[in-house]
């Protein structure tokens, strides 16, 4: 190669990578995306393995990070020394009080919101004035989808001795995460005693996928995001990278997809295995002396539907029956004669003078924490659930 040549391409070669890099530092600047190292800087690390839940939490772990990638929140949550998100409780009841154990995922949890702002603590401190009452926050103690919740009450959460359960139950993923579990174990009657997940494991306080995302298989490639910019769109335009069959849980390829009437036969077997779990949860619940309360939380796209950008989902509420799913429910609940709450039209009535969600995060923030709060409060206080002789 003459020396001419040699100057050309290093003069070439010198010029693809001066755009290379300013292509990165627009893409960096207009379209950031979720580098490797910003995966776990937005991952929660205060999760732990189970010998019988796909995970659990941390004991005595503080400053569990919480942080959104658009802006929407950055804090801390605090585990326990029992494993409970909040402030330390004793195991054994106080004589003469009232205890209410909450099940649920993130929702429960409180994603995005400081300990004192999630609607357990809430809950507590609504209804602390009239009588002696402890509310205990297991969203995520008990793992994170109705068999694992149902799997947590038998083995950890009787042991509390509460005279109230309340299911947290998210609309638009609880009965689809079901898709992600497999029951290791069950009992005679076909319930689940061991829940595991197909696709994800606990490393380092972390829930990782067993099989890491094909973007992020690259080492230096993964820190990118003009890299990860076109291996995003890639798989859209030209049907390249699809993820390997079963290393995807169903709820992943077609989130949303419980919310239409014209998809949700997709979780047929998903939704029946929701509605026994409810059904045992309720029964087990009577069984242990305890009375059993489901509140239905609605997701934000049934009223914000511009919203669905935030969404990788090919399914959305039927504008003609947003509320489709809640109703479906309700009338399954109705047959099995399990008490429930649906906070869809609570939501729907301060929708616009008070918005319940984060904008970018599908959780609730904390006027959204709020209100669910005032209104599970106003209904025990309603139907006297915390008086003895209610049943």
């Amino acid at each position: 190669m003459s020396i001419f040549s040699k100057k050309k391409l290093k003069y070439f070669s010198f010029i693809v990578i001066l755009i290379l890099l300013f292509s990165e530092l627009l893409v960096r600047f207009f379209k950031p995306q979720i580098t490797y190292t910003d995966a776990f800087k937005f991952a929660m690390n205060c999760l732990t393995k189970d010998d019988l839940l796909p995970f659990s939490l941390i004991p005595g772990f503080k400053n569990c990070s919480m942080v959104n990638q658009d802006g929407d929140f950055s804090t801390t949550a605090n585990i326990n020394s029992l494993g409970y998100r909040g402030k330390d409780f004793l195991e054994k009841k106080v004589a003469g009080s009232k205890r209410i154990l909450v099940l649920g995922d993130s929702i429960t949890f409180g994603i995005g919101v400081p300990d004192d702002k999630t609607y357990p603590y809430l809950l507590e401190e609504k209804l602390k004035s009239e009588k002696k009452v402890e509310v205990i926050n297991a969203g995520y103690t008990d793992g994170f989808s109705p068999d694992s919740y149902y799997v947590y009450l038998k083995n950890m959460g009787e042991k509390l001795k509460p005279d109230i359960i309340i299911l947290g139950f998210f609309v638009w993923n609880d009965i689809s995460d079901i898709s992600e579990t497999v029951w290791e174990k069950t009992d005679p009657l076909g319930l689940p005693e061991k829940v595991i997940s197909c696709c994800r494991r606990i490393v380092d306080g972390y829930l990782q996928r067993n099989n890491i995302n094909f973007k992020y298989q690259l080492p230096i490639l993964r820190q990118s995001h003009l890299y990860l910019t076109v291996i995003e769109e890639l798989p859209k335009k030209f049907n390249l990278f699809q993820e390997k069959q079963g290393s995807v849980p169903k709820r992943d390829l077609l989130q949303g997809c419980v919310l239409n009437p014209s998809c949700i036969d997709n979780f047929h077997d998903e939704e029946e295995k929701t509605y026994k779990l409810l059904e045992a949860i309720d029964k087990y619940a009577s069984w242990i002396g305890s009375k059993f309360l489901l509140v239905i939380f609605p997701v934000d796209l049934q009223y914000y539907p511009d919203r669905a950008g935030k969404y990788v989902s090919t399914w959305f509420p039927d504008p003609k029956e947003r509320d489709f799913i809640q109703n479906r429910m309700k009338k399954r609940l109705n047959s099995l004669g399990i008490k429930y709450l649906d906070l869809y039209d609570v939501f729907d009535k301060e929708k616009d003078k008070i918005n319940p969600f984060f904008i970018h995060d599908a959780h609730l923030n904390i006027q959204g924490h709020e209100i669910a709060a005032r209104e599970i409060a106003n209904y025990l206080q309603s139907y006297k659930l915390l008086d003895p002789d209610k049943q």
